[in-house]
């Protein structure tokens, strides 16, 4: 082959190189998962009371009389299968400012189901099971500025506050927070949390 053949295929290998690398890079590519997409992502699923409600467990002696003496809760009789039994219930006052209670006599394991709002930190983010998967580790810490007055006498700042890890998924060219678990959590697997989230 003579040299100017030579120089006309090597033109054309570059050209028809060229073209396919436009045609590869024409199509659009999925954003990376960051952590300030990661932390939006969370923050719009909080903002419509999705996913929002975090359990914290503690010991206290004083917490039943606080809450009561605050009107977070009170003691009283319910009926199930026709057993009556007393517990203590959210009052009123309490709903607005809590998700749930499940308080012990003897003091230890009290658990309050918080609503928020709350601070985020993004920790880590790793790849999931699956390649379209990410599991995403993030620290939370209740709005301490924006919590009632009442939850601040009875339960102190530092026990309002946890790690979780989030599991998100790429749909199309779009990532979503599905679900959520705590990282010792070795009953479910990573990223899976034992309430649904709601779809979007």
């Amino acid at each position: 082959m003579s040299d100017s053949k030579r120089r006309i295929v090597v033109s054309i290998v570059v050209v028809v190189a060229s073209a396919m690398a436009l045609g590869c890079s024409s199509e659009p590519q999925p954003p990376e998962l960051t952590a300030a997409l990661a932390s939006t992502l969370i923050l719009q699923r909080w903002a419509r009371d999705e996913m929002n409600h975090f359990t914290v467990s503690l010991h206290s002696d004083s917490l039943i009389e606080c809450g009561v003496r605050n009107d977070l809760w009170k003691l009283a009789e319910m009926d199930e299968r026709g057993y009556k039994r007393t517990a203590y219930q959210l009052t009123d006052k309490g709903n607005k400012e809590l998700f749930a209670i499940d308080l012990k006599e003897s003091g230890k394991g009290h658990e309050i189901t918080l609503r928020g709002p709350y601070h985020l930190e993004v920790n880590n983010i790793t790849p999931g099971s699956d390649p379209d998967t990410r599991n995403v580790e993030f620290h939370w810490d209740i709005d301490w500025d924006k919590t009632p007055a009442e939850l601040k006498a009875c339960v102190p700042k530092f026990e309002l506050s946890g790690n979780l890890v989030g599991l998100f998924k790429l749909y199309g060219l779009e990532w979503r927070f599905i679900s959520y678990s705590k990282p010792d959590d070795s009953s479910a697997p990573p990223g899976q949390s034992t309430t649904p989230a709601k779809p979007f």
